[in-house]
């Protein structure tokens, strides 16, 4: 997906149907693969992964796993994800808007209203983290960080065309300009077989460096043998609710943690969808706004979104 600067200039949305970052999110070319978060559980005779995946899989813990609170001397909340084996359901924000935007105000209270909630936001400064730390971001951050939400910074990965050790770059220059930054979204994500390892390999390097949770993006539903690559999978990102059979589907072999979904053009917000979706998925966005760029505010019923997943 565009970074929120290049997003407000050209006024384009991401790939296909509206994708998140650089030009990610929509769907992808091809089937995608899906990644089964570090800490899930994967039944390994149902998910036909690959020996990497399957060896990737962890026993799953039954709390919410909590990661480090803001920087140095900060007495905020740690923030939450919503863990393998726990009863808790996130709320996952694609958050491509500057941080004087209204929205990054709108997630802050959202989450301070319901706290138990874990809320992650992405951002992304410059279609990645930027050539060197922009103040504003630095700041906003800061401020979502210390009311309890976890931030991850976008990297845009070309279906796995792009050098592995540019992903590294900027996986290092979001540790290195904003510290408060703790996990990593990797937008465009490969959904075709044959690039598991791509993915598992940068996930491993962004958790040798400081950085605990990773989200991957097809934008579009994967592949089994992904699980594992990524700890939290977007199956679906397109206009309009995905039926709850495909919800269940091959997923239903999974712990729902694995998945995530992020349906855009929905006018009004619909609880009793989002009660049935979360017994399939661990994170839940929905979103009222529109091509070309659906991304570029929260929905006016963000509270209401939010209060449902608790």
């Amino acid at each position: 997906m565009l970074s929120a600067v290049a997003m407000t200039a050209l006024a384009t949305g991401c790939l296909a149907s509206a994708c998140m970052g650089g030009g990610g999110g929509g769907s992808d070319p091809a089937p995608s693969s899906t990644s089964t978060p570090a800490g899930a559980t994967t039944p390994a005779a149902e998910s036909g992964a690959s020996p990497a995946a399957a060896a990737a899989t962890t026993t799953a813990s039954a709390a919410t796993v909590t990661s480090p609170a803001a920087g140095p001397g900060s007495a905020a909340p740690a923030a939450t994800v919503a863990a393998p084996g726990s009863n808790a359901t996130g709320v996952l924000i694609p958050l491509y808007t500057v941080p004087t935007d209204p929205s990054w105000t709108a997630v802050e209270t959202a989450k301070k209203a319901h706290p138990t909630v874990p809320i992650v936001a992405v951002v992304n400064p410059a279609n990645g983290p930027g050539p060197a730390a922009d103040a504003a971001y630095t700041a906003g951050i800061d401020r979502l960080v210390a009311a309890g939400v976890k931030v991850l910074g976008y990297v845009r990965t070309a279906y796995a065309s792009r050098a592995a050790t540019d992903d590294q770059a900027d996986i290092d220059s979001w540790h290195s300009f904003y510290p408060a930054v703790t996990g990593i979204f990797f937008d465009e994500q490969a959904n075709t077989t044959g690039h598991e390892g791509y993915y598992q390999g940068l996930t491993a390097y962004a958790k040798a460096h400081g950085l605990d949770f990773t989200v991957g993006n097809p934008g579009a539903d994967a592949a089994p043998s992904y699980v594992g690559s990524v700890d939290v999978l977007l199956i679906y990102e397109s206009a309009g609710l995905p039926s709850l059979s495909f919800l269940g589907g091959w997923h239903a072999g999974y712990d729902r943690h694995n998945f995530g979904i992020i349906p855009y053009g929905c006018a009004a917000f619909d609880p009793a969808y989002v009660q049935e979706a979360r017994l399939h998925v661990g994170y839940v966005y929905v979103q009222s706004d529109t091509m070309p760029n659906p991304w570029d505010s929260v929905p006016a019923y963000l509270d209401s979104l939010v209060a449902s997943v608790q």
